[in-house]
């Protein structure tokens, strides 16, 4: 009777670690930084020595479009995918992402993989004209043995956006007042 018993404690232990195992799985997630290739329409330069890691910078365009090469390298010890791709969020932002390609992506340890999306310029009637926006990370959806989750991974180099000048952004009015972005904050 103890020897059964004994069984049963050691396959529920086993259950109960297994069950955390996948849980705590996507924590051991390892990514490398994102390494970004900039092309399209949208004049673009990548400054090696521009801040501390060098920057990508977009010549903002409004409703330009930008190509966004993003090479994504699994630095971990287990196979993941890439299940959904965006930047953080931020209000009425220069940059935003659309037409991510290459999704899902699957990855094994070591392996790296590339995903395009289109970097959309818009917004700037919500700026003037001396602001930057810096965007250093994406946010990831992965799945990981099952289990999926949301990390932020760093950017190779940071990308920064420029806020045009009042002709080159026809929404932008005179008075700055007019059009701000604590005005869209809570706005649904």
């Amino acid at each position: 009777m103890s020897r059964v018993r004994l069984v049963a404690a050691v396959a529920v232990i086993a259950a109960v670690a297994g069950a955390g195992a996948v849980r705590a799985a996507p924590a051991t997630v390892d990514l490398a930084p994102v390494v970004v290739g900039l092309g399209g329409p949208v004049a673009s330069a990548t400054l090696a020595s521009y801040g501390e890691r060098g920057m990508h910078v977009l010549d903002y365009q409004h409703d330009g479009r930008a190509e966004l090469s993003l090479e994504l390298h699994n630095d971990g010890l287990l196979p993941l995918t890439v299940t959904g791709l965006d930047l953080p969020a931020a209000v009425a932002p220069l940059l935003s992402l659309a037409d991510v390609r290459g999704l899902p992506l699957q990855l094994g340890p070591g392996e790296r993989g590339t995903v395009t999306a289109a970097g959309v310029l818009g917004n700037c009637r919500y700026t003037h004209e001396r602001e930057v926006e810096v965007r250093e990370q994406l946010r990831l959806e992965l799945r990981v043995l099952g289990t999926t989750t949301v990390r932020e991974v760093p950017l190779d180099r940071p990308v920064l956006v420029h806020s045009p000048m009042i002709v080159g952004c026809p929404d932008r009015m005179l008075d700055r007042q007019a059009n701000d972005r604590s005005d869209l904050v809570g706005a649904g």
